[in-house]
């Protein structure tokens, strides 16, 4: 709930950008100009996705380290493989590959395939004329996209489908172009942030919240940051101090997270309890709230 709090107050700060990407570049960054045929600058597309890429990377790889350490703990210990699987929710494989490493190695699992950063220039491409799947691949590559070439062929199809782009190679130029999308208020921006964009039954609000994702790359990180949050709080395990201190030493303003981030280290070992512990006060709470209601 806090942290719900903290969103629609980030959503709050940053309205006058996001209803700038709204009316001024969707057109411009999504779909096909009318008098135009290329894309937008390959320098812009770049230092976008190397920041986010880097950012989100560090994000990551900060929460693989955590893992990977109380695995080692563990193993130490003599806990049996499949009680650690249990008990830190994670693949019985995932805890074999860790027993037989010393040091934590570089991500290979397809799931960090970066292909996502690139949607903005995939889709313009294809509203191009006479284009060709591997000239795509080869462009992204060069951007510093991360994957193979079937995964990004794979992508490309699914971009095709959602945008309705039937024709390959075309010698006329595809017309199809992302709608406007009247910007969602600052609670279902906060709803929507942290899940699956495809679970978005409103086909408006889902198109709303893939343009503002594309065009705007703090939303990537905050994407990124609630998506962990969440995850620490299923999983029950996490190193929240460490995004905390992410969150605290950000150089983006992140109005709402950094004073939700400075309230959780105020309280940092009930916070960790919460957490970490199987218990909560939930059932207490509903029952003072059924208590002042009468």
């Amino acid at each position: 709930m806090n942290l719900s709090d903290a969103l629609d107050k980030y959503f709050k700060s940053v309205r006058k950008e996001i209803r700038q990407v709204i009316t001024d570049k969707t057109d411009e960054i999504l779909s096909l100009s009318a008098n135009e045929g290329q894309c937008k600058s390959t320098e812009v597309t770049n230092f976008l996705a190397a920041q986010v890429a880097s950012e989100s990377k560090e994000i990551l790889l900060d929460q693989r380290i955590d893992t990977f350490n109380k695995v080692k703990e563990f193993q130490s210990k003599g806990t049996p493989l499949k009680r650690i699987s249990t008990i830190l929710k994670i693949s019985r494989n995932t805890v074999r590959s860790y027993f037989i490493q010393e040091t934590l190695s570089p991500r290979i699992h397809p799931k960090s395939v970066n292909i996502a950063l690139y949607s903005g220039h995939i889709l313009c491409r294809l509203n191009m004329e006479g284009y060709k799947k591997k000239d795509i691949f080869e462009e992204i590559l060069g951007l510093g996209y991360n994957g193979g070439r079937t995964q990004a062929f794979d992508y490309i199809n699914k971009i095709k489908l959602e945008y309705g782009i039937t024709t390959l190679d075309s010698i006329k130029v595809q017309q199809k172009i992302v709608p406007y999308v009247k910007p969602l208020d600052s609670r279902k921006l906060a709803k929507y942030i942290g899940g699956s964009i495809s679970d978005i039954e409103d086909p408006d609000e889902r198109s709303c919240m893939k343009t503002l994702i594309a065009n705007l790359p703090e939303l990537q990180i905050v994407r990124k940051l609630v998506q962990i949050f969440r995850t620490m709080i299923k999983r029950g395990s996490g190193n929240i101090t460490r995004w905390i201190d992410f969150v605290k030493k950000s150089k983006r303003k992140l109005s709402g997270l950094k004073s939700f981030a400075y309230g959780l280290s105020q309280d940092i070992k009930a916070v960790e309890n919460g957490i970490r512990l199987p218990w909560g006060n939930g059932t207490v709470d509903c029952h003072v709230n059924r208590i002042k209601s009468i």
